[in-house]
């Protein structure tokens, strides 16, 4: 019974770091709910699939949190001047069941490490496509000086 009663209780207090870790993820203004592909030439090099998390928006690049993660640092950080949104598309058949709903999948050129496969609210891709935009003179060398 004492064995029983342990194992319950570790599992209510991994379930409860989880969601407290969840929260203060989310409390800030500058995050939002997306998946990333992992997998075979992605950023991991194991079988292809999505992984939920959080991506936090920081000064000069975008931190991604793994929802199911202890960890208190991002699992991936992409600088903000080597980002670039090269796609938006529905997700297919396969994909709607391992994304949340109502998401679009943006392909995103990440110089050094090929292109990473976000899926977020369609909103939250257009704050993507913004916090890009805005990055400081000089930052961003693929807008134009005039466009």
């Amino acid at each position: 019974m004492i064995v029983l009663l342990s194992v319950l209780g570790l599992a209510v207090l991994l379930v409860t770091v989880f969601v407290f870790r969840r929260r203060n993820l989310a409390r800030s203004a500058s995050s939002f709910d997306c998946s990333l592909l992992v997998g075979e030439g992605h950023i991991a090099a194991r079988r292809r699939h999505w992984r939920l998390g959080v991506a936090v928006y920081a000064e000069n690049s975008l931190d991604w949190y793994p929802v199911f993660s202890l960890g208190r640092r991002p699992a991936h950080t992409f600088p903000r001047q080597a980002l670039e949104i090269t796609g938006r598309r529905e997700p297919d058949e396969e994909e709607r069941y391992a994304t949340l709903p109502e998401s679009v999948i943006v392909d995103v050129a990440f110089r050094g490490a090929g292109t990473v496969h976000l899926a977020m609210a369609a909103d939250a891709c257009t704050g993507l496509s913004s916090w890009l935009e805005a990055a400081p003179p000089g930052h961003n060398d693929r807008m134009g000086r005039f466009t």
